[in-house]
This record gives C-alpha cells, structure tokens and sequence, in this order.
C-alpha cells in the first residue's frame, strides 16, 4: 500500500488507476468514471479535456486548480457550447504538459444549474453570475473570478495563461 502511494501520489481511498499495458497512467479517476459509466461503454476512460460537473465528479476539486465555467441553464445545449468554448484552450494546456510528462496544472470543467452547483458557489462564496469563468483552488482556499458579460475564447485563454503565469491575485475561499 505505502508502495503505490509513492508511485501514484493517491490522494484519496478508495481510489481506482486505470493503466494500460505498459503501466502508463490512462485515468487517476477511475472510481469516478465506473460511477458515470457503470456500463463501462467509454472503458478504458481516456481522460476528457472538459468535463461537465457533476456530483460524483466534484472531488476532483479538491485535486488541485480547476477551471469552472458557469453556465445559468439547466439546457445541455448550453453546457455542450460552453465545453466547445473551452476545449480548444483545455486540449493545448493537456498537450503541452504531456509533452513535457507532466500532468496538467489545471482540471476544465462546465457546470450548469443544479443544486451542487448552487452549493459550490455558496461555499466559495461567488457571484450568481452567468456566465462566471473561475479557477477555484480548494487546495490553497483561494479562487480567482473572471466576471465578464460574454466569454470568449480569448478571454478564457488570457485567463488562464494570467493564472500559469501567477499574475493573478486570489481571493479566499
């Protein structure tokens, strides 16, 4: 057990990597993905570049900094915009990082308009604004609110390369 905490950093029991055959990591959310696919019909659970946030997939949180768009409609026309919106920046931040081997510093995420997104914003004490463009560090208690009447991919990329940049000033959480 100590052995694979070291390997795999887990950060979390139960926790379920999926491997593939030469023992390179293909999902550290495995326990997440059985959930949304009891099926296992996307099996072996690539990892998505954004991700629509859910319950069983909150907990991913608290893994490290995570881009969350807000979206105020509960319509998944919506929500699947918003993840057009933000997948091109979501797949070239992934791609870099590989290529250096090395995971990605930050987690994409579009939530819609339900009660666990409600109780997210309460606890992180954000804006009823929609749409919201967040990084929310859970970590590090701290978020960092980019509140603009339309977003664009512009603004999202300049967002984000602010926050890898650490020009960005955080607020607590």
């Amino acid at each position: 057990m100590w052995f694979s905490k070291l390997i795999f950093r887990l950060r979390g029991i139960p926790t379920l990597i999926v491997l593939d055959s030469q023992g390179e990591v293909i999902t550290r959310q495995g326990r997440v993905e059985v959930l949304n696919d009891v099926e296992c019909r996307e099996f072996p659970w690539h990892p998505k570049p954004v991700l629509e946030l859910t319950d069983s997939n909150a907990v991913q949180l608290n893994e490290g900094p995570c881009l969350v768009l807000f979206v105020d409609s509960e319509d998944d026309g919506e929500s699947e915009a918003a993840k057009q919106l933000i997948q091109p920046i979501a797949e070239k931040i992934i791609a870099k990082y590989k290529a250096k081997d090395e995971e990605a510093p930050l987690l994409f995420f579009v939530a819609g308009e339900d009660d666990m997104t409600d109780s997210l914003r309460d606890y992180t004490n954000l804006p009823e604004a929609a749409p919201l463009l967040t990084i929310l560090d859970m970590s590090a208690r701290a978020k960092y609110v980019m509140d603009v009447e339309e977003i664009t991919p512009e603004i999202v990329e300049a967002f984000v390369s602010d926050f890898l940049a650490d020009k960005l000033k955080p607020e607590p959480i």
